[in-house]
């Protein structure tokens, strides 16, 4: 069962440094250019990153129950999945 642990808590922890990395790199994105674009994708892909960290954090050291942990983690992962939504929608008539 430590095993299971283990590998979730890694797991987790890759997903946190993968999230974070491509937020990272949103982030000087917008500061080379100033496109606000890249400003929001970072923001919404550290809030995914955030969000599955934060579940393996609440409930392996906080020891908060499973369904609570899945609510915070699915809060925010719609919510950066909402803001790259409303980022990358279309806008304007094609034609």
């Amino acid at each position: 069962m430590a095993f299971e642990h283990l590998v979730l808590a890694a797991a987790k922890t890759v997903v946190l440094a993968l999230g974070l990395t491509i937020s990272g790199w949103s982030f000087l994105a917008y500061r080379r250019r100033g496109d606000r674009l890249m400003l929001g994708l970072a923001v919404a892909f550290g809030l995914v990153a955030v969000g599955s960290f934060l579940e393996g954090f609440l409930f392996e050291i906080l020891n908060w129950d499973l369904l609570t942990v899945h609510l915070v983690e699915s809060v925010f992962v719609f919510t950066g999945l909402a803001t790259i939504a409303f980022l990358l929608r279309p806008r304007g008539a094609r034609t």
